[in-house]
């Protein structure tokens, strides 16, 4: 009886080493961590200034001089800031899927997570100030001209 527990407690262990390696694998490529996005709401807020440069000579929208010059500023802000919260996310990230693989309690990784957490709240509102921006910069014909794209 008591092989048969090494036995079982043995397998479970490689089951679970197991699973942490392939989880830390799914980080990325060639030591490179995957570009997840910072913020707490993905996928529903659009990310205007993305379209906006795709469609940055579409003669519907008919850009000026000026407008483009301000939204490559807000562009470029949005775009560092984001990628610095992101650097500051993602380690944090790694040693909570780590501790928590070596047996840490839940409890002691909370402040790490409440860190993560106001990090990507912050990366959320520079998103939602970017939307902001890039509204003002528009006129009522362009919003709508990109709403339907």
């Amino acid at each position: 009886m008591m092989k048969r527990s090494v036995l079982l407690s043995t397998v479970l262990l490689l089951i679970f080493s197991l699973a942490a390696a392939n989880l830390m694998a799914q980080e990325g490529r060639n030591g490179k961590e995957k570009n997840n996005p910072p913020f707490l709401i993905t996928g529903n807020l659009p990310h205007l200034t993305k379209l906006l440069m795709q469609e940055w000579n579409n003669s519907q929208l008919n850009l000026s001089d000026e407008q483009k010059s301000n939204l490559l500023v807000v562009r470029k802000e949005t775009i560092a800031g984001a990628q610095k919260i992101g650097q500051e996310i993602a380690p944090l990230e790694k040693q909570v899927a780590e501790e928590i693989f070596r047996g840490e309690t839940p409890e002691a990784l909370q402040s790490i997570v409440q860190a993560i957490a106001k990090l990507k709240a912050e990366a959320t509102m520079l998103h939602l100030r970017c939307i902001y921006s890039t509204r003002r910069i528009l006129d009522g014909y362009q919003l709508e001209i990109l709403r339907n794209m």
